[in-house]
């Protein structure tokens, strides 16, 4: 009897670790994340990439890049499961019938900076105590790089005209660029100012640009706290898939978490996504980011308020738009 139950549960055995040893694999599902642009505001899903955070959570991560609003239609059209963009462009997007989900949000300030060449920035004499504001009005008739269209820089920008009492359609010539581009044109003097964030803000300033504007350092009610870089999904993804956007979310806690306690360990692992970055421009990128970074991922009813009115303002969603109310587009749901 002995001889036949050794055998038959050493089999049994035997079966429960090939099956525990080949869960993760069959676990693991396929998940594209589309990102607008390759910038350190996503080092949180790098991180969780590299850490193996994300196949912890049953997660398979691909990354594909999407210039600026295109990940939108994106995710809607089932090219990518999640992206990673600023709240005013999910509000933007939902009011042309483009609704996506937020579930996440890793960063609550707004960190794009406007860099000016320095040639230009000695003509124009403003003084570096001036106020965002007047220093916006002095870039009147200047040719300014942005990544996108109607994307989070390009939004920044008009909503600082504006704010100042500019007309950003007219007052100031936009050329689109990918962020490596913009940096080069500034320094060989195609455009004379760009708008994006660290580390590309950032080498511009080492190649010889001055720091305009910092988003940090902006003192307007809209900026206080801010859904500046949400986790979007279609309406329906959650519910038929709820363990991944836990997971999902889970694998970003994680990054963050690491961001704050361990910056050398997450600043190495980002070495393989900015590995032609100037080291000590990505570590500085990477001190802000994760000064920003919200551990908690909350999404706020402030947060809504926030973003609603710097769309209006900025121009990016019509002043009378009509907006869905944040229980439609904000959903903790998947973090629970």
């Amino acid at each position: 009897m002995t001889k036949q139950r050794m055998p038959f549960a050493a089999m049994m055995m035997g079966c429960l670790l090939l099956g525990a040893g080949g869960s993760t694999a069959t676990a693991e599902t396929p998940v594209t994340i589309a990102l607008p642009a390759q910038s350190l505001l996503f080092g949180p899903a790098y991180i969780a990439v590299e850490r193996g955070l994300f196949r912890e959570q049953g997660i398979d991560p691909k990354i594909i890049y999407v210039a600026g609003p295109g990940v939108i239609p994106a995710v809607l059209g089932k090219s990518a499961d999640f992206t990673m963009i600023s709240g005013g462009i999910q509000i933007a997007a939902a009011v042309r019938n483009q609704k996506l989900v937020a579930i996440a949000n890793t960063q609550d300030r707004v960190t794009t900076d406007i860099i000016v060449r320095k040639a230009v920035a000695d003509k124009l004499g403003t003084a570096s105590s001036a106020s965002a504001l007047d220093k916006v009005k002095a870039l009147k008739g200047l040719t300014i790089g942005i990544d996108a269209v109607n994307g989070l820089p390009h939004s920044f920008l008009r909503y600082l005209a504006r704010k100042a009492g500019m007309n950003p359609e007219t007052d100031f010539t936009i050329t689109a660029l990918q962020p490596q581009a913009m940096v080069a044109a500034m320094k060989s003097g195609t455009i004379d100012a760009m708008a994006f964030s660290p580390p590309f803000s950032l080498t511009a300033v080492a190649d010889g640009g001055v720091m305009w504007v910092t988003g940090p350092d902006v003192d307007l009610p809209e900026m206080k706290t801010f859904p500046y870089n949400t986790v979007l999904v279609r309406p329906d993804h959650c519910q038929l898939q709820a363990a991944i956007c836990r997971g999902f979310v889970t694998a970003l806690k994680k990054a963050i978490a690491l961001m704050k306690s361990d910056p050398a360990t997450s600043l190495a692992s980002l070495g393989k996504t900015f590995d032609k970055m100037e080291p000590g421009a990505l570590k500085q990128s990477f001190d802000i980011f994760a000064k920003y970074a919200r551990t908690d991922l909350e999404l706020t009813d402030d947060m809504y308020r926030n973003v609603v009115s710097f769309d209006r303002i900025s121009g990016i969603i019509p002043e009378d738009a009509k907006v869905p109310p944040a229980s439609e587009l904000y959903s903790a749901a998947s973090a629970n």
